[in-house]
């Protein structure tokens, strides 16, 4: 049976789909350095209490455990609200975007598995711009589709420049910024054990373009090495890169800093909120090690004896990453703390102006991914207790003081 909902809407709330989140109290300091705007947000500001937080219960629901494939997800890549109010789905387990009515009843779908014109090898992030264009990457067949807000698609370009595609952003000028989505074993180069980024390209194409213009060479994902084997560390660093308009936004958790560059890569704003304590303590460790032995319990032997063993293994680094995810909507930056070695709960997240205004905290439901922020709506994929996707559209509301 599907589980659909629509919470009454009929309270004025203090966030209107169109009002912009109001500064937090706080004092910021600006500086110009060599024509590089640095903005300095001082204090800790994971210990700020939440200024917002979401209702109780998602206003929108689309999924089942079980009936009809249109409401069963694997593995949702997006959702997106468009501004008449109906929601795409991108399922990456069918290689479908799905549009739904506001009330989430099922409309039509797009895509599928295949080579042809607006099929899919590998299904990537799905990305709305303005004018409810949907642009979606396919790391496999090494493309972005765009489809229109119909359905109807638009264009495909081919990727160049990148081994491994990433998310598409696309630029006013109708071409893209897209880095690097994985890592090969061959940029691998260290010979002790230990953490090692190495260093990943953005770059722009399409846009009246001939060739691939590197914008600029940035710090990749954090991986761990030792002589049994390598791959992500639960406290590595990630990447992060975004558009809004002119600027591109570049997250690499080198501290608490997100950097903003023009499309020809001159570094334009520097935010930043050096106080914030990123030391590893022994406590987060002994949480993270717990967490592993409790899931080994419900492994088979060979795989649980593996999973152990990699706990012998591990590599500590002396600190955590500041945030493990940036996400940049039309009206602001959302930061989202690294949650490896924090006891279960409510997610936080650290929102800013695009001009790099701190405007508070905001705390998230533990099991909902967020993908999209659209006014006061918040959108993402919600995991139940069973591993059952759903999509999921929360209202964002002040918190209580």
């Amino acid at each position: 049976m599907k589980r659909i909902s629509r919470a009454f809407l009929g309270a004025i709330l203090v966030l209107g789909c169109d009002a912009p989140i109001p500064d937090a109290d706080r004092e910021v300091a600006r500086r110009d350095s060599a024509g590089v705007m640095i903005v300095e947000i001082p204090g800790s500001i994971w210990a700020d209490a939440p200024r917002w937080t979401t209702s109780t219960q998602p206003s929108v629901e689309i999924g089942a455990v079980e009936g009809s494939p249109e409401y069963l997800f694997s593995r949702i890549r997006g959702v997106v609200e468009l501004s008449d109010g109906r929601f795409v789905v991108a399922d990456g387990g069918s290689s479908s975007l799905r549009w739904y009515d506001q009330s989430g009843h099922f409309l039509y779908q797009r895509g599928g598995s295949g080579e042809g014109p607006g099929e899919f090898g590998w299904l990537g992030t799905l990305m709305r711009i303005g004018g409810d264009t949907l642009v979606i990457t396919d790391s496999r067949l090494r493309r972005i589709t765009e489809f229109g807000p119909e359905g109807e698609l638009a264009r495909i370009v081919q990727i160049e420049g990148i081994t491994v595609p990433g998310t598409a952003h696309r630029l006013p000028d109708g071409g893209f910024v897209v880095g690097s989505g994985g890592f090969s074993s061959t940029q691998l180069t260290g010979e002790e054990d230990g953490l090692y980024r190495t260093s990943e390209p953005l770059v722009r194409i399409g846009g009246g373009l001939e060739s691939p213009d590197t914008v600029g060479m940035f710090p990749g994902p954090e991986i761990y090495f030792t002589e049994r084997s390598f791959g992500y560390h639960p406290f590595s660093r990630g990447f992060d890169y975004a558009v809004r308009g002119e600027l591109l936004f570049v997250a690499a958790a080198e501290g608490f800093v997100v950097d903003a560059y023009s499309a020809d890569g001159q570094l334009v704003r520097s935010i930043r909120a050096p106080d914030v304590d990123l030391k590893l303590t022994p406590e987060m460790i002994e949480t993270y090690e717990l967490s592993v032995r409790q899931a080994a319990t419900e492994m088979d032997e060979d795989r649980a004896e593996a999973t152990l063993q990699s706990l012998k293994d591990m590599y500590y680094p002396e600190t955590r990453p500041a945030y493990s995810r940036l996400l940049v909507s039309d009206e602001a930056l959302w930061l989202e703390e690294h949650q490896t070695g924090l006891p279960e709960g409510q997610k936080r997240w650290a929102i800013f102006g695009h001009d790099g205004e701190y405007r508070g905290t905001a705390v998230l439901p533990s099991s909902f991914r967020l993908q999209d922020v659209r006014g006061d709506h918040l959108l993402g994929s919600w995991t139940d207790e069973l591993g059952v996707e759903y999509a999921r559209i929360y209202r964002l509301l002040p918190a209580e003081r």
